[in-house]
């Protein structure tokens, strides 16, 4: 039986190897093939899934990048612990009339990163206010201050540490902080199109260890038609330790950043403001500290655009490399280095924001420009460039024939020579990079020279036309026929002894000081070591008026009155021979008008100059050095009277040489097209805020102050002095009377103000206030280099705001307005049988309506 039962589990357990052996046996077999089963597919993860395809782009954030234009980040955790600065340059356009290729669109700024693996955050990294490190109120700062949340990005995918979050939309998209349709600094305005989704998208990535550049074209629809921009966003990790920050001085012109300051040590919450200036730091600091010259760390180099004529080129460069001269005062050589762009870098980028670039935009538009973008936290300047545009070389071309035409006959020509030009060209470019490292217009500089010193060849030869090429001091329009022979420099100078001064109080650096705090002291006492010479007086743009004289655009000199004199004898020469120098046998007269435009152009800057002086004031930057001063003056009864003097004969004489018959004729000339001068002039003498500013200086008890009954006084026997003299009137008298009985007349309050000049009952009116508007509009809207991107109102720049400047006061103006108008009526009746038909037509019709006006 025993052996019956292990033969049945004997046969059963073969029976079942058998049943299942085929398979093994198959296997078996097909390993004897040498064919190794192939082990199961690894499961595609989510983050490989979201970047197949894609070219991993290692840098300052990872980035995957395909064809179709998708970006994708790889957040890791070093990028957690980073601040970035986003910048938005244009690259490309096809519509160059808001902004140029090259140009930056806005200011960049901060961000950094957070995550609560779900999403990551972008945040703008808040900077105006910050605190004393380890002040008790740490916490409660943090709490009011806490990095706001600007974007919120999908985790698309995770691999360890690393989040991958999607950019496609937001750099190829209308992102509103990216977006390049902001205010133009050509035209101040912003533009209104609409996006096109359709044909925009992110066109290229470049991915480096410190900087990401990220190309995108962006497709819009204007009132013009369709339009397509290609601009570059810069991705830039910021240094963990900032550059050491170093105080502004207003008495010094640095453009600057302003700090509220918080600590339990102060009463309140201090402010302060930093310069702008690039990291200039010694390779070797014990050379340095004994006083030898020593090369930087890291050289400012600008890479001029091969699209330069070769002509100009060598005048860039050297306009360039002239700024060595002031960095050698702060200890630096070879400090500003200027370079073609390279034709055998295939890394060279002029968009890459680590480039500096001077760019040649061809436009219409006559300027240039020099912007500069800094570190937020420090003022460090990181990126500048200088925006040529192709037309200024129509602007440097006009000046140098308007206002040097009758002294030097190698500007007598259509097309100046290169030597000319270059001299023109190298002062540009030099002006531009002053910006680029840091430098404000220094308006103030050219009136520390005297009138005389600039028809000297010594002085001019040294000097040029004022101490610094900041300020808007052009060429030598004081320079007489005779003076170029002699030697007298006609342009301005190569760097001014102001540029130097500048350049060395921002970058030299102070031995021993740890912080900003330790500077002072010796920032200070540079300043007080030029404080007695007005070669180094910083004078702050003004805006939006013009109160103090001493700091004009494009003046010369220290007497206004004497210089302009010079220069509109000058200009009279030029309109005698208008013809001659500017004939091109068969051509229509568009050319001459141009020149001639440039003639009057140059005129009424002349006039604006003097028209400062009435109700003038002269300001002062003080600090609490023990020496007093003060900080507004009034321009003196003597300098007012002579600018009223002088204002109001020109006005009534200009158009006997402006309008010649000959040009009246051939360019179809108004001959009363002058009559808004008349009427600006005594719009001015009798603003109220000059007459307000009059009137506090009269209060203030200086002692050469003009008082205001005196001024009108002495103002109303100068308009009038034709009808005292008992002679006719010519038609620019009798405007300039007109002009000073609607004045009266509205300010005295018995007779509102028109709302706008026009005509009254089918005759032409012209109103003293809007004259003087209109002047002051077309001489502001003149082609002025440069408009710097910096140059407008705005948190990095130090203007002397004068809108709110005080009028006088209604109980005192509008009875000295009264008795003046009372005056004039006492003066025409007693007057009225004087001069011919058309003098004595005057005063009867003004008795006439001066009678009314006050009965009424």
């Amino acid at each position: 039986m025993r052996k019956i039962l292990l033969a049945v589990v004997a046969l059963s357990l073969f029976a079942g190897s058998t049943a299942q052996a085929f398979p093994f046996k198959k296997k078996k077999k097909k390993a004897k093939t040498e064919q190794p089963a192939t082990p199961p597919a690894p499961k595609e993860s989510a983050f490989d899934k979201q970047v197949k395809g894609a070219k991993y782009l290692p840098g300052v954030i990872d980035a995957y990048y395909t064809p179709k234009g998708t970006l994708m980040w790889a957040i890791q955790a070093r990028n957690l612990d980073k601040i970035y600065l986003l910048a938005n340059r244009l690259s490309e356009t096809s519509a160059a009339t808001d902004f140029v290729a090259g140009q930056m669109i806005n200011d960049p700024f901060m961000v950094r990163f957070s995550t609560d693996s779900t999403n990551v955050y972008m945040h703008a990294v808040l900077y105006e206010d910050v605190l004393r490190e380890g002040d008790p109120i740490t916490p409660s700062f943090r709490r009011n201050f806490n990095d706001p949340i600007m974007k919120t990005f999908e985790v698309k995918a995770s691999k360890g540490d690393t989040l991958l979050i999607d950019m496609t939309a937001f750099f190829g998209r209308e992102e509103k902080s990216l977006s390049p349709l902001a205010p133009s600094p050509m035209t101040g305005k912003k533009s209104t199109a609409m996006f096109d989704p359709s044909a925009s998208r992110v066109k290229e990535v470049k991915n480096f260890p410190r900087n990401m550049e990220i190309s995108s074209q962006m497709n819009y629809n204007g009132q013009n038609g369709p339009y397509t921009l290609i601009v570059r966003r810069s991705v830039v990790e910021l240094d963990k330790d900032p550059m050491p920050i170093r105080y502004k001085d207003r008495r010094v012109g640095f453009f600057s950043s302003p700090r509220n300051f918080y600590t339990s040590d102060k009463d309140r919450v201090e402010d302060y403001e930093f310069i702008h200036r690039w990291r200039m730091e010694p390779k070797d600091m014990a050379a340095y500290l004994r006083g030898e010259l020593v090369e930087p760390v890291k050289p400012i180099i600008f890479y001029v655009d091969n699209a330069f004529p070769e002509k100009w080129r060598g005048a860039v460069k050297q306009g360039i490399e002239d700024w060595n001269i002031a960095f050698e005062k702060a200890g630096f050589k070879n400090a500003v280095i200027a370079k073609d762009y390279p034709t055998d870098d295939p890394n060279f980028d002029p968009d890459d924001i680590r480039y500096n670039c001077v760019r040649y935009a061809v436009t219409s538009t006559a300027n240039a420009m020099g912007p500069s973008y800094v570190d937020p936290r420090s003022g460090e300047i990181l990126v500048a460039d200088v925006i040529w545009y192709h037309n200024v070389i129509s602007l440097v071309h006009d000046w140098r024939f308007v206002q040097t035409g009758a002294v030097d006959p190698r500007v007598r020509t259509e097309v100046f020579s290169d030597d000319v030009m270059n001299e023109s060209l190298r002062y540009v470019a030099s002006h531009e990079i002053g910006h680029t490292l840091g430098l404000m217009h220094n308006m103030g500089a050219s009136y520390s020279f005297p009138v005389d010193s600039l028809r000297s060849p010594s002085f001019t030869k040294k000097f040029g036309t004022t101490p610094s090429i900041m300020d808007y001091a052009r060429n030598n329009y004081v320079a007489q026929p005779g003076d170029y022979e002699r030697g007298v420099n006609l342009v301005p100078p190569v760097l001014g002894v102001y540029d130097i001064y500048a350049i060395n109080w921002g970058y030299r650096i102070v031995p021993n000081a740890k912080t900003p705090d330790d500077e002072v002291a010796t920032l200070n006492s540079w300043i007080e070591e030029k404080s007695n010479d007005p070669m180094y007086r910083f004078g702050a743009q003004q805006f939006p008026a013009t109160l103090d004289p001493t700091d004009q655009t494009e003046d010369l000199g220290d007497n206004h009155v004497k210089a302009n004199s010079l220069c509109i004898k000058n200009l009279k020469i030029i309109m005698k021979n208008l013809e001659e120098w500017c004939a091109k046998p068969g051509a229509s007269y568009k050319d001459m008008k141009v020149y001639y435009k440039g003639i009057v152009d140059q005129y009424q800057r002349m006039l604006s100059h003097v028209l400062a002086y009435p109700g003038g004031v002269e300001f002062s930057d003080l600090v609490q050095d023990g020496k007093g001063g003060a900080a507004k003056s009034y321009i003196s009864k003597a300098k007012q009277q002579e600018a009223i003097k002088w204002l109001i004969n020109e006005v009534t004489t200009c158009p006997k040489w402006l309008i010649t018959n000959e040009l009246r004729e051939k360019l179809e000339l108004n001959p009363n097209m002058y009559d808004q001068l008349q009427y600006a002039v005594v719009g001015k003498i009798f603003n109220p805020v000059a007459m307000g500013s009059i009137y506090e200086g009269e209060r203030s008890g200086q002692k050469d102050a003009y008082k205001l009954d005196a001024y009108v006084n002495d103002a109303y026997k100068l308009i009038v002095a034709p009808t005292l003299a008992s002679r006719s009137l010519s038609h620019e008298e009798m405007n300039l009377q007109a002009a000073m009985i609607s004045v009266a007349s509205q300010l005295s309050g018995l007779q509102a103000a028109p709302a706008s000049a026009g005509s009254q009952r089918g005759f032409s009116s012209i109103d003293p206030a809007q004259a003087l508007a209109s002047l002051e509009n077309s001489v502001n809207s003149q082609h002025k280099l440069c408009s710097h991107a910096a140059c407008n109102l705005g948190e990095r720049d130090y203007f002397r705001v004068t809108m709110g400047a005080p009028s006088i006061p209604a109980s005192v103006g509008r009875p000295a307005m009264l008795s003046l108008l009372k005056k004039v009526q006492a003066l025409y009746k007693e007057k009225r049988g004087t001069g011919n038909a058309a003098t004595r037509a005057f005063y009867d019709y003004q008795i006439t309506s001066i009678d009314k006006l006050l009965k009424n």
